[in-house]
């Protein structure tokens, strides 16, 4: 055998033991680094239901990281593009931002104000769907693009990482959320604002994919409607919402942000 994979055995027989220690993710982040470089890391489960529960995350020195994740937790998880992908198709693997992006994405205000600020060029996550809703998830942020090699060494990690991850879980306690839903949330919202309460649900699905970057094309092919319909629910929103563009749909995004408070 050689010194590589004998090194790779020790590291991760040493990982297995810290399945139920309060650092298990700060040393997963520290073996993932010996092998792929990467500069922010983050532990979180995604649910359709609730904001993304965030087990742990990398910390940077000046602390610029904690207003972008609350930030992130009070509203702007509903324009990730792993989020939605998560909520739409829960499954388990390794999936890559080239994945899910969709075809705007880079355009988008969500990428501008937080995804380059934070992430700044690539993402990848490790994908371990818990049942037919929750996802837990680890993302990996670069501020290069992974290379084909990079991409080959997580996926022969993978095997190895996602059965551990979902092990952690029976380790997990789900923290009181810093905020309730988004009241732009398709589901579970008990009172939003007077103006994102005249939106049906499906106007709502279509403002979200909108804001996060989907084409007309691509929200008729993920909603399973026709092109005609998401026009004419791209009317009746911006009419409802008296607006006359995406940016104008994404400030009163940003300031609904604001109104959402932790759960009873």
């Amino acid at each position: 055998m050689r010194h590589a994979e004998l090194v790779w055995h020790r590291s991760f027989g040493q990982l297995v033991d810290k399945l139920d220690a309060p650092n298990f993710w700060l040393s997963v982040s520290r073996l993932l680094g010996d092998h792929v470089a990467f500069d922010t890391w983050v532990a979180l489960l995604f649910s359709p239901h609730r904001p993304p529960t965030i087990f742990a995350e990398s910390d940077e020195d000046d602390g610029s990281d904690e207003q972008l994740f609350r930030d992130y937790q009070r509203g702007l998880y509903l324009l990730d593009p792993f989020y939605i992908e998560a909520c739409a198709r829960p499954r388990s693997g390794l999936l890559r931002l080239d994945d899910v992006a969709p075809e705007c994405f880079t355009s988008t205000e969500y990428y501008q104000r937080y995804f380059r600020r934070n992430i700044v060029a690539d993402e990848i996550q490790f994908n371990v769907a818990l049942d037919h809703e929750q996802v837990l998830c680890l993302s990996l942020g670069s501020s290069q693009r992974f290379d084909s090699e990079a991409m080959g060494t997580l996926l022969l990690i993978q095997p190895w990482l996602l059965p551990l991850m979902r092990q952690r879980m029976h380790f997990e306690a789900l923290a009181e959320q810093v905020s309730g839903p988004h009241p732009w949330h398709p589901q579970g919202v008990q009172s939003p604002p007077p103006a994102v309460n005249s939106l049906t649900d499906r106007e709502r699905e279509v403002s979200q994919l909108m804001l996060g970057g989907c084409s007309t094309k691509e929200i008729a092919r993920r909603l399973n409607i026709s092109v005609e319909t998401v026009r004419a629910h791209k009317k009746h929103l911006y009419t409802k919402l008296g607006i006359n563009s995406q940016s104008e749909l994404f400030a009163l995004f940003w300031q609904a942000r604001q109104d959402a408070q932790p759960q009873a």
